[in-house]
């Protein structure tokens, strides 16, 4: 725990600037503490923070193994997954412009059946 002079010190500010600082946190109000949002955020990261630091999991050593088996192999699937979606993009694309061209040849083909109709005078 540190003195206010201390802070202070520490900070290269008077003892009023921290004093209002501290306040701007919370403030002790007929022996209640009230908190501002800024002192909620940073007691809620010092809890969770601290609440799972404390975890602890106990490996067998066949599972410490595979852990440890999966932990080296990870930067390669990372990787080989990133390649996959690349690929996947390129296919994308490439379908895409498959289905404008197939869409291209119907309508030819479309024109081209409507001209032989009229020429065979099928088109009444």
């Amino acid at each position: 725990m540190y003195k206010l002079k201390e802070v202070a010190e520490i900070l290269g500010v008077s003892d009023r600037s921290v004093e209002r600082y501290l306040k701007s946190y919370f403030s002790l109000e007929k022996g209640t503490y009230q908190v501002s949002e800024k002192m909620l955020e940073v007691l809620k990261s010092e809890y969770l923070e601290s609440e799972y630091d404390s975890i602890v999991e106990e490996f067998t050593k066949d599972e410490y193994q595979e852990f440890q088996k999966r932990l080296s192999e990870y930067p390669l699937l990372k990787e080989r997954i990133e390649y996959i979606l690349n690929d996947m993009e390129y296919y994308r694309n490439s379908m895409s412009s498959k289905e404008k061209q197939m869409e291209v040849l119907l309508n030819m083909m479309e024109q081209r059946n409507f001209i032989e109709a009229k020429e065979k005078k099928l088109d009444k």
